[in-house]
């Protein structure tokens, strides 16, 4: 019993993961890993030759100019990445969503 007790205090007072801040470094980690294939001046992914509608994602900079479009595409309709195709998790979706929100 003081175990389940001391169990749920911990569950009760513990901050979710989610809830934390991102650094733009992890911001762009994110994005490096899922969207730069397609998003970047010259993208690696096979069906491209540029960067599609010309948003470019490479840089935090870059990010924060497009972070409106990043948002909806990403975090609310998860429409991208395409299809998944990179296994972006809804963690990942959070933790962007998070640090797009704060950028002025």
């Amino acid at each position: 019993m003081i175990r389940a007790v001391a169990a749920l205090t911990v569950l009760a007072t513990a901050q979710p993961a989610r809830a934390a801040n991102i650094s733009d470094a992890e911001a762009l980690a994110i994005v490096q890993k899922h969207c730069v294939m397609c998003h970047a001046v010259t993208p690696t992914h096979e069906s491209f030759r540029e960067a599609p509608k010309s948003v470019t994602l490479e840089t935090i900079v870059e990010i924060k100019k497009h972070a409106a479009t990043v948002y909806t595409q990403t975090v609310q309709t998860k429409a991208m990445p395409l299809g998944n195709q990179t296994a972006m998790t809804d963690d990942e979706r959070n933790a962007l969503g998070r640090w797009l929100k704060e950028q002025p």
